[in-house]
């Protein structure tokens, strides 16, 4: 099948799955693939640069281990290992019918057409000989499992590691539009996923933000419930909870607390401390001053992800020093393009090999 009937195919598969993918046409991912490698026929016949001809070839069999915390990730994976031709095993999460990857991914399956149904394999178990199998290994999920992974590939295997990364917001000044769209941010997903911020930020006035944000969230929380915890984190949050009472008890003009009526459903903590830190997740959010030197954000930094934005073009200057992989608008941070470099790589590029013919 040529990239072009792929690309096709794919664009009319996608079309259900705008929310996570965007709204696709062949075009836009021949587009893509001119982009990344060169000629959007790279992987049909070769193409001449100089005096080489080269040509793309996509991994004989890509796996892809996917995490069950949101379900954009593992259906862009895959959409672009069908889109370089590749055969694709993706690797799902144990049989949780909780987890939005699952029924999103089968789901896409079922939509594609027949040609490229057998380029695809679904399982929950992930043995030696299935990792051993791939030439192309791509991980989603925690810092743990990603080195568990890679310590048992070979030296000839391709890996590509998604592992624990942070996102926070920046806004200029309190507002209520900020707040609501603040609240989409810290709330889609739970926090599950890495481009769920965990702080936001404010250039003046944080305190005065914080119960902006708060009523933001319970209105969020009501056309939106949160699904449902474990006792481990909801532990997590109360015991968060308990330790900023008592702080903003002893310092309030540091610290506030603001949280759901009734159960974890929600949780904003104004903090007057610039250190990014991760949240407990699940909706609980930081808010915090912006340093005059963002470096001031501590440790976390090395794992940064995502820096939402409001107003873009005009706090744009503030955190490119800190080379964050993406920087979008606040109200987005959850809807990367599928054109984007996850975690700085080329998404397409970082699959293929290439086969030279010298002149």
């Amino acid at each position: 099948m040529l990239t072009e009937e792929r690309a096709h195919a794919l664009a009319q598969a996608c079309q259900p799955f705008q929310e996570f993918l965007g709204q696709l046409t062949a075009n836009d991912l021949l587009d893509w693939i001119e982009h990344e490698l060169g000629h959007h026929q790279a992987l049909d016949d070769y193409q001449q640069v100089g005096d080489i001809l080269t040509k793309a070839r996509p991994p004989k069999h890509l796996l892809h281990i996917v995490s069950g915390n949101t379900p954009h990730a593992g259906l862009q994976s895959l959409l672009r290992g069908l889109l370089v031709g590749a055969q694709n095993t993706v690797k799902l999460p144990k049989s949780d019918t909780q987890s939005p990857s699952i029924p999103e991914l089968y789901t896409f399956h079922n939509h594609l057409p027949d040609t490229l149904k057998p380029l695809c394999n679904f399982t929950d178990t992930l043995d030696l000989p299935l990792l051993h199998s791939a030439d192309t290994v791509i991980a989603i999920g925690s810092d743990q499992a990603i080195a568990d992974i890679h310590n048992q590939l070979l030296p000839q295997q391709r890996f590509i590691p998604h592992g624990h990364k942070i996102s926070f917001a920046l806004i200029d000044k309190p507002s209520t539009k900020h707040a609501q769209l603040a609240a989409v941010d810290a709330s889609l997903y739970d926090q599950q996923g890495c481009l769920s911020p965990h702080v936001i930020y404010v250039k003046e006035n944080a305190a005065a933000f914080a119960p902006m944000l708060a009523k933001a969230m319970e209105h969020y929380h009501h056309t939106n419930p949160r699904t449902g915890l474990t006792l481990s984190e909801s532990g997590a949050i109360r015991n968060l909870r308990e330790t900023i009472r008592y702080q903003a008890a002893i310092e309030p003009e540091n610290f506030q607390l603001y949280e759901s009526p009734q159960g974890t459903h929600w949780t904003v903590i104004y903090e007057n401390a610039p250190t990014l830190v991760p949240s407990p997740q699940n909706r609980t959010i930081y808010v915090k001053p912006w340093p005059e030197n963002p470096h001031l954000l501590g440790t976390e930094l090395e794992y940064l992800s995502t820096i939402a934005l409001s107003p873009l073009s005009a706090l744009l200057n503030e955190v490119e020093i800190l080379n964050p992989a993406r920087i979008c608008q606040l109200g987005k941070a959850q809807h990367p393009h599928l054109f984007w470099h996850h975690d700085g790589f080329a998404p397409l590029a970082s699959l293929v090999t290439w086969q030279d013919i010298h002149l």
